[in-house]
């Protein structure tokens, strides 16, 4: 663990400061919350925040949309994004160190000095509206909505605050009286947290800040959120739900005087998810009452909590038993005397986890306040003795049962409630808090594991930071690929879980050629986590479940990518690694039967299909569709050309489908590497187009780009090359290097590619560029993932 810890600093305006250094980082990250969310809108004007969070990215006083925030961090290949919760709205973004300045900037202009045009409202309105029908049809976010009708009446919690056409009446002087009401109450000085993390040392990013966020004005009046309504009593502690997936969900609502409940509450998650011997979830499955367990917070504030907790694999009969046991567990560990010790662990846990985390996730994880262990412990213990009373505790039984509509704000459910069913009776058990983690504890695995390894070990950075893993291997299994790798998620979920607690974040992909695994985080836990997970997956499966789908749609389809692009088939095991130690490296030779030297995959090879269209069947009433274009050759001017080519689309494609066209909020556009195959992508979800129709748009997009490609002058190709070269520059970080070298060896490219790429890039000119564009409209090679069918023609 590094020893740079956050520096907090309070500004005579009321903001609140708060960064730290990740020597090891490329880029910085920033967060900044404004302590105002969906609950303190006015009750008139539902999904009035959520708009304004919207509105504030197109324009301001000193940035037109176009030099705006999201324009110039997109133009530099970094990540933007913003969210409205209950009680505070975030802006985030990453991008290149050197320029926080500017990007700071840019969001304060838009924060406090935002156009809010009529002309551009009423487009924002249709974003949201098609946002929305998305939200309505998540069967999550129903769930959701549902556990929060069971909460007294007047809570906000059991309002559906998305916003669309009819609550956002943006012609109405009211409406626009409240909104603007709404940004000078909360958009002050006062109300706002910044948090950075970056390369530079934590004084000189908080400087950076200060020098802008000091400037604004502290802002009138207090500016204070609308206090929150009762949460209990419950008026319907047992409910039903028409839903597409049968089981149960069972609601915890909380209400305390202890404001602070962040750690506590964190403590506790933790500790429900733990699968080690004698907890919760090894009892339940004991029981035969869930395969899982997944625990959530749906709200926090002020001392007012509400948990979501779900058991894949109960039925809704079991809901009476579920809550039984759940009270048990709670009543026998309150006051426990072992909760001290799973403190620490829990502590040295997060320590690690926090080692791993890019610099936005850190910025995040930096706007929840500290505690200390006493505190901690106190709002633990409360949490547990409410828990064992059960006064706040929601059944929520769902099935595809038709139910009677009920009535709520912003979204009716096929939802009704039910009288409470008596518990049957549950097994008395001796209830364990689980005990240390095998990985954290050094548990050597005890015998060589691994079979025949084909290795590469790279030197990791100097400054530090998480190291990386990469694996490939052969499949067991002659099932389709997607069902293979529900089952492997399946088998090792358990493992996995316990990875992600001490910061390794584990991603598989399974193909019928084999499956990929990268894991990335503490050097030291990489071999033993290696030594366990690896073989679950050269492990035949016995029980594969059929894969579903969750999240959004178009996240969906990203992950299935890889289908498009099939890579040699995998006969051994094959590792690359970076950042680990020469103790790492030795520890995973010990681990494999033998290990040589990695060689180099063949060259991904070119194949002309014209259109090749995949369609893939998914829940929901969007539609969503994936454009993959392959490169049309392997060499380093061609790929500085397209990638060129997509710096330049990819702000159009936004423009064009989003903001003129309205089809969808979920799109992207640009340069990606799928499984060593490198080329352009384009992708969007709509809830107003069909696949073929979505298909339809972007190739008319296509079309239509080449007067516009023409017309660029030398400055503004310069402009794009200069964007290009942080993506192109051999990377510092560990995790990043290692994601490089792992994609050129996939590609079958040497080391030096990236380089010559960037060598290439300066000579690139218009004529490239349009060249480029050329072979991309031949569509000689256009693989499609959609989930509707091509149109006739």
């Amino acid at each position: 663990m590094s020893d740079h810890t956050s520096v907090t600093r309070r500004l005579a305006n009321g903001a609140l400061l708060c960064a730290q250094q990740q020597p090891w980082a490329q880029r910085v990250g920033l967060c900044l919350r404004v302590a105002a969310g969906s609950h303190d809108e006015p009750a008139a004007y539902p999904g009035l925040a959520h708009f304004l969070e919207h509105l504030l990215f197109l324009g301001s006083r000193d940035y037109p949309s176009d030099q705006g925030l999201m324009a110039f961090v997109q133009r530099h290949g970094g990540l933007v994004n913003a969210s409205t919760q209950a009680r505070h709205t975030d802006f985030v973004c990453e991008l290149p160190g050197g320029l926080l300045q500017p990007a700071l900037t840019r969001l304060l202009d838009m924060l406090r000095q935002p156009l809010l045009e009529i002309d551009a409202q009423l487009r924002e309105r249709e974003v949201l509206h098609a946002e929305y029908q998305a939200r309505t049809q998540d069967a999550d976010s129903r769930i959701d909505h549902a556990l929060g009708q069971a909460l007294a009446a007047g809570h906000r919690c059991g309002d559906f605050l998305a916003g669309d056409r009819s609550t956002l009446d943006v012609q109405s002087p009211l409406f626009q009286q409240a909104l603007r009401d709404h940004h000078q109450r909360h958009y002050q000085a006062r109300q706002m947290c910044l948090t950075l993390v970056g390369p530079q040392p934590a004084e000189q990013l908080l400087d950076i800040a200060e020098v802008l966020l000091g400037a604004l004005p502290p802002g009138e009046g207090a500016g204070c959120s609308v206090p929150p309504a009762d949460l209990l009593p419950l008026r319907a502690p047992c409910m039903h739900l028409q839903h597409i997936r049968s089981g149960v969900s069972l609601g915890v609502a909380v209400q305390l005087d202890t404001r602070d409940l962040d750690v506590s509450l964190q403590l506790l998650l933790d500790t429900l998810h733990d699968p080690g011997p004698d907890g919760l979830l090894s009892s339940l499955r004991a029981l035969q009452l869930c395969r899982q367990l997944q625990a959530r917070a749906l709200y926090l504030h002020e001392g007012q909590c509400l948990l979501r907790l779900d058991f894949p694999g109960a039925t809704a009969e079991q809901g009476a038993t579920l809550r039984e046991v759940l009270r048990s567990w709670a009543a026998q560990l309150h006051g426990h005397a072992d909760w001290p010790l799973r403190l620490q662990h829990h502590q040295q846990a997060a320590a690690l986890r926090l080692l791993g985390l890019s610099p936005l996730a850190l910025a995040r994880e930096l706007q929840s306040p500290a505690q200390d262990d006493s505190h901690t412990l106190r709002g633990l213990n409360a949490l547990l003795a409410c828990l064992a009373r059960g006064d706040g505790l929601i059944e929520l039984q769902c099935s595809e049962q038709a139910q009677p509509q009920w009535p709520a704000i912003g979204l009716a459910l096929p939802l009704q409630a039910l009288p409470m069913q008596a518990a049957a009776s549950v097994p008395k058990r001796e209830w364990q808090l689980p005990g240390n983690d095998p990985l954290l504890a050094g548990a050597a695995v005890k015998s060589a594991v691994l079979p025949l390894a084909a290795m590469r070990h790279h030197p990791g950075q100097a400054e530090g930071g998480p190291a990386a893993l990469y694996w490939r291997g052969p499949c067991s299994g002659t099932a389709e690929a997607a069902v293979m790798e529900a089952a492997l998620l399946a088998c090792s979920a358990d493992l996995r879980w316990r990875g992600e607690r001490l910061g390794i974040d584990s991603q598989l992909n399974v193909q019928a050629t084999g499956w990929t695994l990268s894991l990335r985080g503490p050097a030291p836990l990489l071999p033993d986590f290696s030594a366990r997970l690896v073989p679950l997956l050269l492990a035949p499966v016995d029980e594969l479940d059929a894969p579903t789908s969750q999240g959004m749609l178009l996240r969906a389809l990203l992950q299935r990518l890889p289908l498009l692009c099939e890579l040699p088939v995998a006969s051994r095991l094959e590792g690359l690694s970076i950042g680990l130690g020469a103790s790492e490296q030795a520890q995973l030779a010990e681990l494999c039967a033998a290990v040589e030297a990695l060689a180099d995959l063949p060259l991904t090879p070119r194949i002309e299909t014209g259109i090749d269209w995949h369609q893939v069947a998914q829940p929901g009433t969007d539609a969503a569709l994936l454009l993959f274009c392959p490169l049309p050759a392997g060499d380093a001017s061609t790929e500085a050309a397209w990638r060129l080519l997509g710096q330049v689309l990819q702000g159009r494609f936004y423009q064009r489908l989003r903001g003129e066209l309205q089809l969808g909020y979920a799109l992207f556009a640009g340069f990606r590497q799928v499984e060593g195959c490198r080329g352009l992508l384009f992708a969007l979800q709509s809830p107003v187009c069909e696949a073929a129709g979505i298909f339809d748009h972007i190739r008319s997009f296509l079309g239509e780009q080449r007067q516009l490609l023409a017309a660029l002058d030398d400055a503004a190709v310069s402009r794009c090359r200069e964007a290009l070269q942080p993506a192109l520059s051999p990377a510092k970080a560990n995790v990043a290097r290692a994601e490089q070298l792992w994609q050129l060896h996939l590609a079958g490219l040497p080391e030096v590619h990236l380089q010559r790429v960037q060598q290439a890039l300066p000579a690139l000119t218009r004529g490239a560029l349009l060249e480029a564009y050329k072979q991309l409209l031949s569509a000689s090679d256009w693989r499609i993932l959609a989930t509707g069918a091509p149109s006739p023609a």
